[in-house]
């Protein structure tokens, strides 16, 4: 009998159930896509509305809602503890790409990311950490309340029973969570009270501890050149001369400073103005194309004017540090009728020649010592003026470290000292948003208005001024601002001047020795200007 041969049918692959992708998509694919679209777009709504972050209190507030509901809706879509790494991810991603390729913004805190430097690090830490330290609690809170409702609203599918001990570790794995989530939330209630805080200006007590009858402590939001600005006033007595304070940098605040020397108030009405896109006024920085030196001039007079209304008075005082001295001399030629006199501190008289004379010298310093990276940095650099905002950063910060090298002198009998990141930034005058505000109008306020100085000369420009003059000058500042100075003193001309040293003092001698200080403002310009005729 033949055999009978039967073919075999190849083996066919295994049908993929039509649909399947559907199934993905409706299941996974949507809610995720869904989840990252919702977080992205709050970043992209937030860097489109505040390219530089919540600079005011009402800001931070619509910030913390905004990522709550953001982070609940991811959690709803994705019904995944996944949206809450993924929420506050999405957000930041759309809110810096946002930021650095669509917001027409201006300052050093926008631009290339470089952690090489110590300047490009503080700069990434202001802008970009700061955001997300803010930004990523609320985001997380929300997801994880979106995804908790999500899943209770899921049907449960049944369980197998359980032993014992895996009920009592999956308890205790809820109640961790549930109190780190309680936790979280104190956590963000906490973070919106401080960015809502305002700072406050503590009374003047006498005695007794009561506020003086008379006296004066105030912030004053002010309408100047259009922006809202600030200006901290205090003082024991209302009917006392008033002086107005401008800060160095540009973008410094003394503020601090300037409220620890008190005895200052017995005999003034001390105001310490914020200047635009500084400190509290960081939010009238933009748009940054009217940041010009006229503007800032423009905007001290309508301030001055505004004080001598606010308090009877027919002038005042005008106390200048650093850029201070440059603003406050170019008020003074352009208003000199509404100041019993101009007092200058650390006076800066053109700050492109005093730059390139630090260069040299910091150059020449280097190669003294042997120091061949710092001479390299240098030479890498070139003289200034610098186009890169973080290249001008960074001399500046080295060369700054470089003072008690070029120039050395003792420091320890200093009263008051200036450069110090709690004295400068964080202090009960201001709340948490002014202090980060105070950190970023630095950076930005200075790489901005900085270089529109570089024409700024005042033995050309301002060596005519008609009201009295005092020049403070310490003994041990750096010849690169001191030699300038005294070159425009000479040829100053002024109803009366005087030049007046300070023995102990570098560039602050208004803090370093603010004893003196106190008694020269109190003693010699009070009594021979005040009250005396135009």
């Amino acid at each position: 009998m033949a055999a009978t041969q039967t073919s075999r049918a190849p083996l066919a692959a295994p049908a993929v159930p039509a649909g399947r992708w559907r199934l993905w998509w409706a299941g996974y694919g949507r809610p995720l896509t869904g989840a990252v679209a919702v977080g992205v777009l709050s970043g992209v709504l937030s860097a489109a509305s505040m390219p530089r972050g919540p600079v005011t209190r009402g800001q931070a507030l619509v910030l913390l809602a905004g990522l709550l509901v953001a982070g609940v809706a991811a959690g709803v879509l994705l019904r995944s503890r996944w949206a809450v790494p993924l929420a506050p991810v999405a957000h930041l991603v759309g809110f810096e790409v946002t930021r650095a390729t669509v917001a027409d913004v201006e300052g050093a805190l926008f631009g290339p990311v470089h952690l090489g430097t110590s300047a490009g690090a503080l700069l990434f830490v202001v802008s970009h950490l700061f955001y997300a330290i803010v930004t990523v609690p609320p985001a997380v809170l929300g997801a994880i309340a979106g995804a908790a409702y999500a899943r209770r609203r899921r049907p449960s599918p049944a369980r197998s029973p359980r032993s014992r001990a895996r009920r009592i570790a999956g308890r205790a794995g809820l109640a961790l969570r549930m109190s780190l989530t309680v936790l979280l939330a104190a956590g963000v209630a906490l973070a919106g009270f401080q960015l809502a805080r305002p700072g406050q200006v503590a009374p003047v007590l006498g005695s007794d501890g009561e506020p003086v009858p008379g006296s004066v402590a105030t912030h004053e939001r002010i309408r100047l050149g259009g922006t809202d600005q600030w200006v901290s006033i205090r003082g024991r007595d209302v009917d006392n001369p008033v002086l107005l304070y401008l800060s160095g940098g540009p973008g410094g605040s003394d503020l601090a400073l300037v409220r620890w020397n008190k005895r200052m108030e017995d005999s003034f009405t001390v105001a310490v103005w914020e200047q635009r896109g500084t400190g509290m006024s960081y939010a009238s920085l933009d748009p940054t194309a009217e940041l010009t030196v006229d503007r800032m001039v423009a905007d001290g007079i309508e301030l001055t004017r505004w004080l001598r209304t606010r308090f009877d008075e027919q002038k005042i005082y005008m106390v200048g540090n650093s850029w201070g001295t440059i603003l406050g001399v170019l008020m003074a030629q352009r208003a000199p009728e509404l100041f019993w006199a101009y007092v200058g501190t650390g006076q800066m008289v053109s700050v492109a020649e005093t730059d390139r004379i630090l260069y040299r010298q910091s150059l020449a310093y280097a190669e003294r010592i042997g120091d061949d990276s710092l001479a390299a940095r240098l030479r890498a650099w070139g003289p200034p003026p610098y186009d890169d905002p973080l290249i001008d950063a960074t001399a500046h910060a080295t060369i700054g470290l470089l003072y008690e090298d070029l120039e050395p002198y003792d420091l320890a009998a200093t009263e008051i000292r200036p450069n110090t990141m709690t004295n400068r930034f964080f202090h009960g005058e201001y709340g948490l948003l002014d202090s980060w505000n105070s950190l970023r109008g630095l950076a930005d306020m200075f790489s901005v208005l900085y270089p529109r100085l570089q024409d700024v000369d005042l033995r050309t420009g301002a060596d005519r001024l008609d009201l009295p003059v005092y020049v403070l000058e310490g003994r041990h500042e750096l010849s690169a601002r001191r030699l300038p100075a005294l070159d425009w003193y000479d040829k100053l001309q002024a109803p009366g001047k005087q030049l007046i040293w300070f023995e102990r003092s570098g560039h602050n001698p208004q803090f370093e020795e603010a004893t003196r200080y106190t008694e020269l403002m109190s003693g010699t310009v009070l009594t021979a200007t005040y009250g005396s005729s135009p």
